[in-house]
């Protein structure tokens, strides 16, 4: 079973888990899923730094992401700046931001690292 955080909290920080997890709460910080699943909840509220191999946004999203999937669901609302493998997003969500593959992650540190070994 995930774990759940309640709607009726608000919570300011890092979050590391090594389990799936919901979010059905106001979240502002970073969350770091390696290996599991993150779901924002309808009614959510995340502002956050986010990397897990999968995750599916049911609320309000905005930040960056990183995951293997990002679905985003009809009624939810992401602004974001995304690195996925695979994007979904089923008719009625709102989606507003960009959207880099794994490929554009990688060659975006091959150039990082050939000017860093410039200087």
């Amino acid at each position: 079973m995930p774990a759940q955080m309640d709607r009726n909290l608000s919570i300011n920080g890092d979050l590391t888990a090594g389990e799936d997890l919901t979010i059905d709460c106001n979240f502002d910080g970073s969350i770091q899923l390696a290996g599991h699943h993150l779901t924002i909840a309808a009614g959510a509220r995340v502002h956050a730094a986010v990397s897990a191999v999968t995750i599916t946004v049911h609320g309000h999203f905005e930040g960056q992401i990183e995951a293997e999937l990002l679905t985003v669901t009809p009624g939810s609302d992401v602004n974001a700046t995304v690195i996925t493998k695979k994007l979904a997003v089923q008719e009625g969500a709102l989606f507003t931001g960009s959207v880099n593959t794994e490929r554009a992650r990688a060659a975006s540190e091959v150039a990082k690292h050939r000017v860093a070994q410039r200087t």
